[in-house]
């Protein structure tokens, strides 16, 4: 009884702790941190039928930049949501060649257009800059209610 007790701590410890990650660092040093951070942030908003949550990061050497476009790169993403039109073009091309045999190339272009999209009464709900390899790194989670 008193293992499955240290065990249950145990594993409320380890859950406490990875879903505040982002919360106790101020500076991001390796590349598993940053995934840890990046994680942590952004899994706690998840979009439902009546909220959008866009989650934006960027980098800067300067402070207001990066969290300037990590808030534009979380309103893309929350206007993406709403209003966007994916155009895609496929070409294949088939030489057939006796000495060399067939040669096939193929080419993809895909281009995704965000068309006008206003977002007059989104919230900032997640707002946290970290120090990493010498740049600001900021992130800016947005959240959009959807109109009932």
């Amino acid at each position: 009884m008193k293992s499955i007790l240290v065990l249950l701590v145990g594993v409320m410890l380890v859950g406490c702790s990875q879903t505040n990650y982002a919360k106790k660092k101020t500076t991001i040093s390796n590349m598993s941190e940053f995934l840890k951070v990046n994680e942590s942030v952004c899994s706690q908003f998840k979009s439902t039928s009546k909220k959008i949550y866009g989650c934006g990061t960027a980098t800067s050497k300067d402070f207001e930049l990066s969290k300037s476009k990590s808030l534009l790169n979380a309103k893309i993403l929350v206007s993406d949501s709403l209003s966007n039109s994916l155009i895609k073009s496929e070409n294949q091309k088939i030489k057939e060649d006796t000495k060399n045999g067939i040669v096939r190339e193929y080419t993809s272009n895909e281009t995704n257009q965000i068309f006008e999209t206003n977002l007059n009464n989104y919230r900032i709900v997640y707002d946290k800059t970290f120090v990493h390899s010498g740049k600001y790194r900021s992130y800016v989670v947005i959240e959009y209610i959807l109109e009932s």
